[in-house]
């Protein structure tokens, strides 16, 4: 890196994204007046200047990882039948680029033979998007990229549009509570602790303060973060620190094992928890966090029966009960949470009591004011 400021002040961040559009979206920019569906995962765009492009939605590997190989392959196949333009969407997916409908089918051909989905169009799976989880995470409490390739083989036929659904679906999988694939899916999927955690009371001192006097100004972080004040810590006899954590009062959230090495949970009482109801677009009833459906069930690769098993349900009420065009979080919130449990016969605890308030945040909200 330059040491020379005003070398690295030349410097663009982030770059405009036109320097890198292909001459045929950069002259038509907020000129596309229309658009069209061919077979799934093929959408044409169609300019009031009468140009026409074609978008080939290609479904990618959980978690979006790809060798340079694939990435190299897919390279090919834009250059040869494309207009040399590829997107990696923020869900995971693969956006092609074709100027017609004729290579835009021999796109669709090519990266179906190298064994990938296309579709994800109208009234179908979107995406199902997953976060990093044990391929690079210390605080991973389940394998989300499995869990979305389980998913993908079980509910794939949604995404390839061989079944419709009542409106566009999208699903989240988070490795842990921290919920990093986002809380703002129609489906959300967490991997969650089915315990308080353990400690060993020598090494947790790695943890905390050497002294108990320290107590006495500064509150240690592994106390901080605890979002329920479950965990306290106390001085010692000896003069050292100590904590104790109430197991009853224990969400098992893992925010005391994000900063401690020393706070473990037991591996073998990991599951996943099931939130509904999330959506991040002005439609519709407008945007919401989704709210905890199930608290927790038993996650048990490599199949994941129990999560396959729910998740099938809920769809199948949702295909069976939702309106033409009303997403999954719009039928939920008129539903309401409870009638989905009811319906699916999910026992309500105070884990899964909070049904939807009004803080949907929209441009509906203005106009009433």
């Amino acid at each position: 890196m330059s040491t020379n400021l005003a070398e690295r002040m030349k410097k663009r961040l982030p770059v405009p994204y036109t320097d890198s559009l292909p001459d045929e979206i950069k002259r038509n920019l907020g000129r596309w007046v229309d658009r069209k569906f061919h077979s799934n995962g093929i959408i044409e765009h169609i300019s009031e200047s009468g140009e026409h492009v074609f978008t080939i939605k290609v479904g990618g590997t959980p978690n979006a990882r790809f060798s340079s190989d694939t990435l190299r392959k897919f390279a090919g196949i834009e250059d040869k039948y494309g207009i040399k333009a590829l997107r990696f969407t923020r869900s995971g997916n693969i956006e092609f680029i074709a100027d017609n409908l004729e290579n835009s089918m021999m796109i669709k051909s090519e990266v179906e033979k190298m064994g990938y989905r296309t579709g994800g169009w109208r009234n179908s799976l979107w995406s199902i998007s997953s976060c990093t989880a044990y391929l690079s995470c210390t605080t991973a409490v389940v394998d989300s990229p499995s869990i979305t390739k389980v998913l993908y083989d079980n509910f794939g036929k949604y995404f390839e549009d061989e079944e419709s659904l009542p409106a566009k679906l999208r699903i989240n999988v988070s490795g842990c509570p921290t919920a990093c694939g986002g809380l703002t899916s129609d489906i959300v999927v967490v991997g969650h602790y089915g315990d308080a955690p353990s400690f060993d009371p020598q090494k947790i001192g790695l943890c905390l303060p050497r002294k108990a006097e320290a107590l006495k100004v500064a509150v240690p972080e592994v106390v901080m973060v605890c979002p329920v004040k479950c965990i306290t810590a106390f001085g010692k006899e000896d003069g050292s620190v100590g904590i104790n954590i109430d197991r009853g009062k224990c969400i098992a959230c893992g925010r005391c094992k994000d900063v401690c090495d020393y706070i473990t949970f037991d591996s073998k009482k990991t599951g996943i928890s099931i939130l509904v109801g999330g959506k991040s677009s002005n439609t519709g009833m407008g945007p919401n966090l989704a709210r905890v459906l199930i608290p927790w069930i038993p996650a048990n690769p490599p199949n994941y029966g129990e999560l396959v098993s729910v998740l099938r349900k809920i769809i199948d009420m949702w295909k069976k009960d939702g309106a033409a065009g009303e997403r999954f979080a719009d039928y939920v919130r008129r539903i309401g949470l409870k009638s989905l449990q009811e319906t699916l016969e999910i026992p309500v605890t105070k884990w899964n009591n909070s049904d939807f308030s009004e803080s949907q945040f929209g441009i509906r909200q203005f106009a009433q004011r």
